[in-house]
């Protein structure tokens, strides 16, 4: 019998089809990816077709990811012993991509031997043996459109990217991305419309009325006056009418019942999952996509990344018989429902559903989040197979009446009722939550209730209404609304939208205020520079007519190569365009005739493989612009400034000639800084101190100083300020503040002193059983750690805030039982009135980013 190899993205999912296929085959996982662009330089050879200049050929350096030898040494070894070779990544573009360097890493140990790709939907084992039944060659177009869209990214996040470190002052911490950069682009745009937006004011008429009794009250709002909208925009005119209407009777001049027909939304699909997760369960899409990763592994869900509502017939059949059984024959539609994927849908896939909708979400299994995430899905499947809900809206039309009237006033009021629930009745928890979420329309006339009432009856109002209200800016995007507007501009593919928008938060671009996304002084400095240097590269239209030509490309109409020359006739010219012009030779002489009257050069250093010399880096600049190859640089230019002005010394008149030059703000910023004498006192106060010697920023720092490069007036501020707040502990603690403090804008931050803190540190050393850790978001609340950090601060600052102090009371608090002389000192220590807390990570909560900020502030004052 021959051996055969199946070779999966995961090994959660290895395991499950494991089971599937018996003993005759052999299931291993490449844990996704095994190969990508290498991360030296660009990656990808460029050259020209035929020798013109406006195609060329993209040829991507791929390579073995570091961490995946040992995967792929594993795989070739289980590839070598089989007879045949199945690759079976997702059903998607990457997929297909991962089975082609599949096939590419395996090719010396697969010749001769059959070598198949199959996919499926599911993760069923009718699915998995169908797959393996009908196996097929790799789609080479669609792999073409994977590498197309790779080799876009790369080009475009390796050169943008290295113009974004060369103009903003924000260091290689900046990227710009394809789609990133159009991402936030909305959320700038959008928070500058919210900034600029000036709010009007206006006026809601309306009028409580009722039949006499309580439960019969109601409000009706003015719908017209003298048989149009009303515009009321004073408190003027909005008074008039009040009084206009003092005195006034209401007479019931309409009834109306207006039949309505609520549609069932479709299944979902990516982006639509990430956006109802995130109104319903308070999901980020990341997180969205990570649980319903699970569920497609267990085996519970179809493949999670779709953009196509499609249903295949058998599960379409299952769903019928469903509602059928557990609603009655009367939610089953006449006709199926069928739904309409968006134009450049992939059409062979299907929208995510389960797969097998007989198991209900309480019968899965699943934890928590997993069940919320099933429940959702399911509900949404079979509601998008049920029969269309039947509501009746009534609504009831007030005339005023009075003698002296000077306007016809025409009051509305609706109610809307379910006269029938079908879809509504399998979703309307989940309903309810989402509209809960969205919020519902203030100026609408929709009221719980009416009474009965009749046409002609006469209903005396109790009181008239009067709201102000204001015009609103158009709200900040949540996760899901920038979900939802990436989709309708055709932005990115709902596959990327997760990574996207954790790109922009991991990047500092953004931060999440109440579930709000909010760009940063940051996001909007590195938008404005792509905006105003590379607008046609990040503009929401030229960005989805590229998803446009890739999808071409996928489809077998458009070589990869032609698509990429396209793209790269225009970017070279952006590119050039957004280069700052070189600053005039004639900057660079004169700095050149200063240097050379300097005799003494400091001798150069060596770190790590390279060497750093200032008379070698001037010569290096000077080969250049007599080579004229290479335009020189404003950044060169302006280090020859700072070699200048340190060496000023050995020039004659060199401080006068550089201000003459316009060099003499450098002058006087160097002249006032610190001296290197002072600087290097500050690192050995470090080391006395000790506890701030593993302190990255601080660390840098002198890694600065010691490649020979001073400190800027802020960087050694910061370095001042830290050294004088943590030296508490030193018995010169004064003296150090007192040389430090001139350097300090406002002073040092000392915390009082709270004699019980070494009480409360000796109390908690006797804590030997400290409670579990507990991860909260990105957050990880740890008792231990959190005591040892502030022993650590007290010891070299001989202080804590008062709110470290109070939660370390509430920590000694909650390890009572631990602590032996406890009730003897809690009346003098301030114990004896705190709660006691359970949870120990919950005790250390409140402080705990307090005590953390203080080693560092440095760190945070620099971002």
């Amino acid at each position: 019998m021959s051996k055969k190899l199946l070779i999966v993205e995961s090994p959660a999912k290895a395991k499950t089809i494991g089971k599937y296929l018996g003993g005759d085959f052999t299931v291993k996982s490449s844990v996704g990816h095994v190969r990508d662009l290498s991360k030296r330089g660009l990656s990808i050879k460029i050259a020209p077709v035929d020798g013109r200049k406006d195609a060329w050929t993209f040829i991507p350096a791929y390579e073995v990811s570091p961490e995946k030898k040992d995967v792929v040494t594993g795989l070739r070894k289980a590839a070598k012993e089989a007879d045949e070779v199945y690759l079976a990544p997702d059903p998607d573009r990457e997929g297909e991509a991962i089975a082609w360097h599949l096939s590419e890493v395996l090719d010396g140990v697969t010749k001769g031997k059959p070598v198949h790709r199959v996919t499926y939907n599911e993760i069923t084992k009718r699915a998995v043996l169908d797959a393996v039944a009908h196996p097929r060659d790799i789609d080479l177009a669609r792999v073409d459109a994977q590498q197309a869209r790779r080799i876009l990214d790369r080009l475009v996040g390796f050169k943008v990217s290295a113009l974004l470190w060369k103009n903003l002052q924000y260091g290689k911490s900046l990227s710009a991305g394809r789609v990133q950069s159009v991402a936030l682009r909305l959320l700038v745009e959008r928070e500058r419309e919210i900034s600029a937006f000036v709010p009007v004011a206006y006026w809601i008429i309306g009028v409580e009325t009722s039949k006499g009794s309580k439960d019969t009250a109601f409000i009706a709002k003015l719908s017209r006056m003298d048989g149009e909208k009303p515009d009321v925009k004073s408190q003027e005119q909005a008074a008039m009418i009040v009084d206009d209407l003092d005195g006034a009777r209401l007479r019931v001049a309409g009834l109306k019942e207006t039949p309505k027909t609520r549609h069932a939304y479709p299944p979902f699909t990516t982006s639509t999952l990430q956006q109802a997760a995130s109104s319903v369960c308070g999901f980020s899409p990341h997180r969205t996509m990570s649980i319903a990763q699970k569920l497609y592994e267990a085996g519970l869900i179809t493949y999670m990344r779709t953009d196509s509502v499609n249903i295949a017939a058998e599960a379409r059949a299952a769903a019928k018989d469903l509602i059928s059984s557990e609603f009655g024959a009367e939610f089953v539609p006449e006709k199926p429902n069928f739904y309409k994927s968006k134009a450049n849908a992939q059409e062979a896939h299907e929208a995510i559903r389960p797969t097998d909708v007989r198991v209900h979400p309480g019968d899965a299994g699943l934890e928590a989040s997993g069940a919320k995430l099933y429940d959702l899905i399911w509900r949404r499947f079979v509601a998008s197979q049920m029969a269309d809900a039947r509501l009746v809206q009534k609504t009831v039309s007030l005339e005023a009446e009075k003698d002296s009237l000077r306007h016809s006033y025409l009051f509305t009021a609706s109610t809307t009722a379910v006269a029938f629930d079908g879809f509504l009745a399998v979703m309307k928890a989940a309903a309810k939550k989402s509209k809960a979420a969205d919020g519902t329309d203030e100026d609408s006339d929709e009221v719980k209730s009416l009474p009965p009432l009749a046409e002609g009856e006469i209903l005396a109002p109790e009181r008239w209404l009067s709201d102000r209200k204001e015009t609103k800016p158009p709200p900040r995007f949540s996760e899901a609304a920038l979900v939802k507007a990436l989709e309708e501009n055709g932005v990115g593919r709902p596959s990327t939208y997760a990574q996207t928008i954790k790109v922009l938060l991991d990047r500092q671009y953004a931060t999440q205020e109440a579930r709000q996304l909010v760009p940063t002084q940051r996001g909007m400095d590195v938008n404005d520079w792509l905006v105003k240097k590379i607008e046609p590269l990040f503009n929401v239209g030229y960005t989805a007519q590229m998803e446009g030509e890739l999808d071409k490309v996928e489809e077998g109409k458009e070589k990869g190569d032609e698509m990429l020359s396209d793209f790269y006739r225009k970017f070279t010219g952006w590119m050039e365009a957004a280069q700052d012009p070189p600053p005039p030779p004639e900057k660079f002489n004169a700095l050149f005739l200063l240097l050379d009257e300097v005799k003494n050069w400091r001798p150069p250093m060596t770190i790590g493989k390279r060497t750093f010399g200032d008379k070698e880096f001037i010569d290096s600049v000077r080969k250049q612009m007599d080579e004229g190859v290479k335009p020189v640089s404003e950044k060169q230019l302006q280090a020859l400034v700072k070699i200048a002005v340190a060496y000023r010394d050995q020039i004659l008149d060199g401080e006068m000639r550089l201000v003459d030059l316009g060099y003499g703000p450098e002058v006087d910023r160097v002249k006032n800084a610190p001296s290197e004498e002072l600087v290097k006192w500050c690192f050995l106060t470090i080391d006395r101190i000790g506890g701030l010697t593993k302190n990255p920023f601080l660390n840098s720092l002198r890694e600065q100083v010691d490649r020979g490069r001073r400190l800027s007036a802020k960087q050694f501020s910061i370095l001042a300020r830290s050294v004088g707040e943590n030296a508490g502990a030193l018995d010169d603690a004064e003296q150090v503040r007192a040389r430090l403090a001139p350097y300090v804008p406002g002073g040092f931050e000392i915390a009082p002193v709270d004699p019980a803190v070494p009480d409360l540190l000796k109390l908690l050393e006797s804590v030997t059983e400290w409670k579990e850790p507990v991860r909260r978001g990105r957050k990880v609340y740890n008792d231990r750690e959190f005591v040892e950090s502030l022993r650590d601060q007290y010891a070299r600052r001989s202080s804590l805030s008062p709110r470290q102090a109070m939660a370390l009371r509430r920590v000694c608090v909650t390890y009572r039982e631990q602590i032996p002389s406890f009730e003897s000192v809690a009346d003098k220590l301030g114990l004896r009135d705190l709660p006691h807390r359970e949870k120990a990570p919950n005790a250390a909560k409140d402080a705990k980013a307090d005590a953390m900020a203080e080693d560092v502030r440095s760190e945070k004052e620099e971002a």
